[in-house]
């Protein structure tokens, strides 16, 4: 037993060293290869890995053998396009050492442009943005006419991207003249993006016709690799005009192919937006909201999100409102607030970049005057001094002001807690109770009272468009006679009593139910029965004596659960 162990263990050993052998001699032959010849076998592989690596390794030592700087940046571009995640990052990082090694403006160029476009497709725009600035910096230095024109689309894209529509279009107006005669791909890419501006624009003419171009052209050069893309293009058309049918029915089909041939994940994102738009549009909101969960499914896995798509936490708030379903109606609330301060992160640092890089000649000299303006600084110190001790005293007022209104606010908040109800007003005098008795005959004054504690009652308070005047219908009495009754008995006018008795409610609301402090004071406004959210803030304060901004704040910090 022994004995054939060592002889298999053996043969196997044997096996390996004749493997090695074998795949060194093929290295070696490969490298005796013109590079076309081995990429194109690189392109045959497929999915073959094994044989993949072996003819990509063959390139890059070919280059690296030959000391030519041009093929080995090559090398490690076939590389990366054939690599994921942080792999990829490692060969742009490898292609830009090699490119500066060689000193060669056009090549440097050409492998910052790569290394943006992985951040790109990341969805790192910050980094992709810095990097494709880097690359303009070295190909204006060179007379490389396509790759200046790649590199003006893919910061159209970035534009594109941060609304910047315009500038977008000045850029691909240029690149479509040039790439028409030139590139194919890049003259239909160019067509695509350009039909997405004037989309995003509400050119929807515009849109339409460069849909078409783009698809009479692809057709027309045998290429339509993108046709899809421009139905996809003509579904979000209509869906934005309002066509549903014709929207569905275009975003579906083209939906299914991206979905299963085109693996493009944004673009998948973008098509289950606008079909979740087009059904809500048709009132079919089941399968709106199917749609919209997987917009957010996207922002919460995978932390995309465009301007484009933000719209789809008003709906699904509005889908979860109508179902009175406040738990995910306050999830989505709080989802669209993080989906917008991801937005202005990533819109800020983009914006003053492009502003500041790609536009460099003009901000520069824009800096130059300012600096000189700044001269006269020192003349002007004194006065800077005494504005800032004027600031100072006036910090020093506000933040006593401050701590001292905040003690009020905290006596009226426990008193509020503990059930010792709004402080009592001091009734000015359009307030003051008549001391003679009114001219109304007691039945009628006595039938209005019922009507009113009837009215308090079945909450009819709520009502959003409550009035003095439907105040007045539903006690069955004048305006004038109501309000005589009103300010008799209960001290105060009408719109007065109807907004005392919505805060008092929506403070009971919010006692019982502590989440509610979690409500922004726009929705608290609309549960309460407020037309506005100014409305609901002047009400509350007037009726506590506090704003409901400090009423929530205190409830959380006693520990409400979220």
């Amino acid at each position: 037993m022994i004995g054939k162990l060592f002889f298999s263990m053996s043969f196997m050993g044997m096996c390996m060293l004749w493997a090695q052998d074998s795949l060194e001699v093929s290295q070696d032959s490969l490298q005796k290869l013109n590079y076309q010849v081995i990429f194109d076998r690189v392109k045959r592989a497929g999915k073959d890995t094994a044989q993949q690596s072996l003819y990509l390794k063959a390139y890059l030592d070919k280059a690296r053998m030959e000391n030519n700087y041009g093929e080995i940046v090559q090398g490690y571009k076939n590389y990366l396009h054939r690599s994921e995640g942080v792999t990829r990052l490692a060969y742009a990082d490898s292609m830009v050492l090699t490119a500066k090694s060689a000193k060669d403006a056009r090549l440097i160029g050409s492998a910052y442009l790569t290394k943006g476009i992985v951040f790109y497709s990341e969805k790192k725009y910050k980094k992709a943005l810095k990097n494709y600035l880097l690359a303009d910096h070295y190909v204006a230095r060179s007379d490389d006419a396509y790759l200046d024109h790649k590199l003006k689309y893919n910061i159209a894209l970035v534009k594109y991207y941060t609304e910047h529509f315009d500038e977008a279009l000045g850029l691909l107006q240029e690149c479509q003249a040039y790439f028409k005669e030139k590139s194919i791909p890049g003259y239909l890419n160019t067509l695509l993006l350009l039909g997405r501006c004037h989309q995003r624009m509400k050119n929807h003419g515009l849109s339409s016709k460069m849909n078409n171009l783009g698809l009479m052209e692809g057709k027309r050069l045998g290429s339509n690799s993108l046709a899809i893309y421009f139905v996809q293009s003509q579904g979000i058309n209509h869906a934005m005009e309002g066509n549903y049918p014709m929207a569905i029915a275009e975003l579906d089909s083209s939906l299914r192919v991206i979905r299963n041939t085109k693996n493009d994940f944004a673009n998948v994102v973008l098509s289950a937006y606008y079909l979740g738009k087009s059904y809500w549009g048709m009132d079919q909101r089941e399968k709106a909201v199917d749609y919209f969960k997987k917009v957010d499914a996207s922002f919460r896995e995978r932390n995309y999100m465009k301007a484009e798509l933000l719209s789809t936490y008003r709906y699904l708030t509005e889908y979860f409102a109508a179902l009175n379903d406040q738990e995910l109606r306050l999830s989505y609330l709080k989802k669209h607030i993080e989906a917008i301060d991801y937005m202005r992160s990533q819109s800020q640092y983009l914006d003053d970049t492009i502003k500041i890089g790609y536009d460099l000649k003009g901000i520069q000299r824009e800096k130059q005057r300012i600096e000189q303006l700044l001269v006269v600084k020192e003349q002007r110190q004194n006065l800077v001094i005494a504005v800032v001790i004027f600031l100072f005293v006036l910090l020093v007022w506000l933040t006593y002001k401050y701590q001292h209104a905040r003690r009020i606010y905290q006596k009226r908040f426990e008193a509020i807690i503990n059930g010792q109800g709004p402080p009592l007003k001091q009734v000015g005098k359009v307030h003051v109770v008549p001391s003679q008795p009114l001219d109304i005959s007691k039945g009628k004054i006595d039938a209005v009272l019922s009507r009113l504690e009837h009215f308090e009652g079945n909450r009819n308070f709520l009502d959003p468009k409550m009035s003095a005047s439907k105040l007045a219908v539903i006690a069955e009495v004048n305006g004038k006679y109501l309000s005589q009754i009103i300010t008799h008995y209960k001290g105060k006018r009408v719109m007065e009593y109807i907004n005392d008795l919505r805060v008092d409610h929506i403070i009971e609301q919010i006692k019982q139910d502590r989440k509610l402090a979690y409500y922004s004071n726009g929705s608290l406004a609309e549960v309460a029965g407020f037309n506005s959210e100014r409305a609901f803030i002047n009400a509350f304060k007037s009726r506590v004596g506090i704003t409901p901004m400090f009423f929530m704040e205190r409830l959380k910090a006693e520990g409400v659960p979220e």
